[in-house]
């Protein structure tokens, strides 16, 4: 893997794909900053399994995690199953997570992965 490689900079450990209730606006993702500085996620995008994506902003200390809602106009976390991926600014793959219909199920409940 290439020195100036994002992948694994940061992990997806959690989300919160079945909300209860109307989903859009309040699903949301946990990322855990796993790199040796603080990390700088401003312009970094959450895919969904269609390749919607939502932008996000903000820093990450290191060895913390932070959790992102996602807007509802974007990406869209599927209680039928999907896949959720984190990439940089410029469009590289930071991690990617994949989850069941099963994992979705269990309503208001945040899944880890």
């Amino acid at each position: 893997m290439p020195d100036n490689s994002p992948y694994r900079l940061a992990r997806i450990v959690g989300a919160l794909i079945n909300p209860g209730g109307d989903d859009p606006g309040r699903e949301s993702v946990t990322i855990f900053n796993t790199s040796a500085r603080a990390l700088d996620v401003n312009g970094w995008s959450i895919l969904d399994a269609h390749d919607k994506a939502d932008t996000i902003d903000g820093q990450i200390p290191i060895g913390e995690a932070r959790t992102f809602r996602l807007s509802g106009k974007g990406a869209q976390l599927s209680n039928k199953g999907g896949t959720i991926t984190l990439l940089d600014r410029t469009g590289l793959k930071v991690d990617g997570v994949a989850y069941t219909k099963a994992d979705a199920a269990r309503e208001g409940a945040a899944i880890a992965f």
